[in-house]
């Protein structure tokens, strides 16, 4: 798990102004609402699931990876949210254990299917590996050559799939559903952390101040645009477009690299939006420019989206003007997270510290 030191600091006679409800603006204006999209498209694909591995059909293939595609932009529109729920009892990396530079969820979501009175169902799943719980343990068995979908990329029809296969997929979408159930009720307006992130008070165990709940807001949103560039995206960018390596980015088997990325800048932007911050006179500009920012970001990601799989997407960020493109996202993104540290931050009395990925 991330861990970023965000301090209060002493507020400057010109700093903004926070709203008196900030908290509750951020959690029914944004958290709740996303949450609750997430643990929806979740049980969309689980539900596809289970009656495809029954009857499995080329429309019904069709159907899941169009489920999985928007499960990835629902997961990739909180994912930046990495306090409370999201975190707690390892959530974060059931739902997602990546980067995996090791291949551990390959090897063993390998041996899973190696042995098939073995796969653990969807109750029995949340006691495993957190490695072969989550999202890249699904795209792996949907995606992989010979996955379940594999189907797709040809004019065959599809009507039999591997019994193995779609057992444990359907054993990975529960487990996702049931976390997604869970996050979303915890954040939805009166759950348990809701209550304790929307009305801040110096008897609330975790949050004293509406300030608190700033350094909270914005500690997530610059650790998350320091994940998109430093984790996501330098990676597959390498030194020069020789060394490029497309297939470090996330979710490239799908082909969804660029979808999520280009969620996670709307959701970091919606985020932000719905705090309501109100700046001095002297930092008015700071609003407009981070918004814009973010708006470039998702654009540029918006703009590289391929709709062929991960081939398209490979040969894509391979190719000279994909990988200016991406070149270009990482300086945008470097330039956002320099806004909010160096300008969000401050004007709300709030320090960003070290962050665990700094010098990686």
């Amino acid at each position: 798990m991330l861990c970023v030191a965000a301090f209060l600091s002493a507020v400057p006679a010109s700093a903004g102004e926070l709203p008196v409800d900030l908290g509750k603006r951020l959690t029914t204006g944004y958290i709740s609402p996303a949450m609750q999209g997430f643990h929806r498209a979740a049980d969309r694909l689980n539900a596809a699931l289970q009656g495809w591995c029954v009857a499995p059909d080329k429309a019904g293939a069709q159907r899941i990876d169009k489920d999985f595609a928007q499960l990835i932009t629902s997961w990739a529109g909180i994912e930046f949210l990495r306090f409370g729920p999201l975190v707690k009892a390892n959530r974060y990396e059931k739902l997602n254990f990546w980067p995996d530079p090791r291949g551990i969820t390959l090897r063993q979501v390998q041996g899973v299917l190696t042995k098939p009175d073995a796969i653990p169902n969807a109750s029995e799943l949340s006691a495993h590996s957190v490695a072969i719980q989550g999202l890249p343990a699904l795209e792996y068995v949907l995606y992989r050559e010979g996955g379940l979908l594999a189907g797709l990329a040809t004019d065959a029809p599809i009507d039999s799939v591997s019994p193995e296969a779609c057992s444990y997929a359907m054993s990975v979408a529960g487990n996702l559903e049931q976390l997604g159930s869970e996050i979303a009720s915890e954040w939805r307006p009166g759950g348990i952390y809701a209550q304790q992130f929307a009305r801040p008070s110096e008897g609330n165990s975790l949050y004293r101040s509406q300030q608190e709940v700033a350094a909270e807001a914005i500690k997530a949103l610059s650790t998350g645009l320091q994940f998109a560039r430093d984790i996501k995206l330098l990676p597959m960018l390498g030194d020069d477009i020789e060394a490029a390596r497309p297939k470090r980015a996330p979710f490239w088997r799908s082909g969804q690299s660029m979808a999520s990325m280009a969620a996670s800048a709307q959701g970091m932007l919606r985020f932000y939006r719905a705090g309501g911050y109100q700046y001095g006179s002297d930092e008015a500009w700071v609003d407009d420019s981070v918004q814009a920012e973010l708006r470039r970001i998702e654009g540029v990601f918006q703009a590289m989206q391929t709709g062929g799989g991960s081939a398209d997407f490979i040969e894509l960020a391979g190719s000279e003007d994909g990988y200016r493109q991406l070149t270009l996202a990482a300086i945008l993104i470097k330039n956002a997270k320099s806004q909010v540290d160096e300008h969000v931050a401050p004007a709300f009395g709030v320090r960003i510290g070290f962050n665990a990925l700094d010098g990686d």
